[in-house]
């Protein structure tokens, strides 16, 4: 199985307090593990409202992030507009809409066929998307 990481699991490792379990979850996936430019807009947001000493470490983090998942991290780009489409217009007639940002992730991990692991499960649980929760499984 592979995985979209959401950008709360994503960031434990930068945390000062990351969850032991969810680091640990992500070093023995790794390789099964993408993420998409929409959670490293999220997390260079996260950065930039840090200062100083802090700022720069996370900045740094961020940029080696970036590095090691070359080839790993996912766009918005036509395709996944039109699952996004989709998506979008069932889950409205459903009456189950999502938060913008997470509905592009959710459309991104259907593209590819990734299970997206987040923390957030609430926002995430629609039909035909696959949700997993390393904070509380791992």
């Amino acid at each position: 199985m592979s995985w979209l990481l959401d950008s709360d699991v994503l960031s434990q490792p930068a945390k000062k307090v990351g969850d032991p379990r969810v680091i640990k979850w992500i070093e023995k996936h790794q390789s099964q593990c993408y993420t998409s430019s929409i959670v490293i807009a999220q997390l260079a947001f996260w950065v930039r409202t840090k200062r100083g000493r802090q700022r720069v470490a996370l900045q740094k983090w961020l940029t080696e992030l970036v590095e090691a998942m070359h080839g790993r991290i996912l766009g918005f780009n036509v395709s996944v507009a039109h699952v996004w489409a989709d998506q979008q217009y069932q889950l409205q007639a459903a009456g189950k809409p999502m938060p913008i940002e997470d509905s592009y992730i959710a459309a991104i991990a259907r593209r590819h066929n990734l299970t997206i692991a987040t923390g957030n499960v609430k926002d995430f649980q629609r039909p035909g998307i696959k949700v997993f929760d390393p904070f509380a499984e791992s």
